[in-house]
């Protein structure tokens, strides 16, 4: 990792004992401000300075709370990542190479998904599945008033929730982020439509979750790239002058195979602890106290 100044390498590490706490996790997952608000005011009690630099990235950024559009569950936005990841060994190839071998690679996936669920018995993917059948076992456990026609107050366990199932909304902002069904909601659903609301719950879901969308997504076929020999290329790209790379002149070393930092992201390090005096930043054998000895 590399910081541009000793200050933001103090942030980082600020940062970094949040971390070990899970209130910078805790308050980026917040589906609620208030509850945002509850770990976010810890993180500035016990690091301002960490604080300081998050209100500077700004919330929308990195809290589910604060993001302007719809997220759907996806807590990272870094495809690039993900990507990277899956061609470690490929990216040292060719480039004509490399292509072949993202294409094979896009192509094998998209298949083995597409072939996942095309007779799935479900109709939402097993994921959600699970989480509506999980909501459901919730909310058999709240208490529902109805205020007005599609309104309701759901309470619990220490809490009270209103519910608008017209524009599918709850205070607890889950049914309006996730765009599934909430604890309360299904609460709300069984008092709105007796025993047999089964089938509403898919109705005030998001469509996106179905199996029917998630096929369309991987339904269309990633065709290989067919041989050179097969290729018609326009005279006006055979004949263009394509310039050699730039080069930097004076610099030596080996060529850079790592990831370039995408913008506010930031690698992790491994710091050495001392055997001896048990500090993080030195070894035994550059341990003072072991002069000392």
């Amino acid at each position: 990792m590399s910081f541009k100044n000793k200050q933001e390498l103090d942030i980082a590490l600020k940062i970094a004992c949040v971390k070990k706490d899970f209130r910078l996790k805790k308050a980026a997952k917040a589906y609620n401000i208030d509850v945002f608000n509850d770990h976010f005011n810890r993180i500035r009690d016990l690091v301002p300075q960490a604080a300081t630099h998050l209100e500077r990235v700004g919330f929308h950024r990195w809290s589910r709370a604060f993001f302007f559009g719809n997220r759907y569950n996806i807590m990272t936005t870094n495809i690039a990542q993900s990507v990277d990841s899956m061609f470690l060994d490929e990216r040292e190839y060719p480039i004509t190479a490399l292509f072949d071998a993202i294409n094979r690679r896009f192509a094998e996936k998209f298949h083995k998904r597409r072939m996942k669920f095309i007779n799935a018995p479900t109709i939402f993917v097993p994921s959600i599945e699970k989480d509506i059948a999980k909501n459901i076992n919730l909310g058999n456990k709240l208490l529902v008033h109805q205020t007005a026609k599609f309104k309701y107050i759901v309470t619990g366990q220490d809490e009270v929730a209103t519910i608008d199932l017209l524009v599918k909304s709850c205070s607890c902002k889950v049914f309006d982020i996730d765009k599934v069904p909430c604890p309360h909601a299904m609460a709300t659903l069984r008092c709105q439509y007796g025993d047999n609301y089964g089938r509403r719950i898919y109705e005030y879901s998001s469509s996106y979750y179905s199996v029917e969308v998630y096929l369309i997504a991987y339904m269309e076929e990633i065709k290989p790239v067919p041989s050179e020999e097969t290729w018609e290329v326009p005279i006006e790209i055979l004949e263009r002058k394509i310039s050699s790379p730039f080069v930097e002149p004076g610099k030596v070393g080996r060529r850079s195979s790592k990831r370039h930092k995408g913008i506010g992201e930031s690698f992790s390090t491994k710091k050495n602890k001392c055997s001896l005096c048990k500090r993080i930043g030195h070894k035994r054998t550059t341990c003072s106290e072991r002069n000392v000895a």
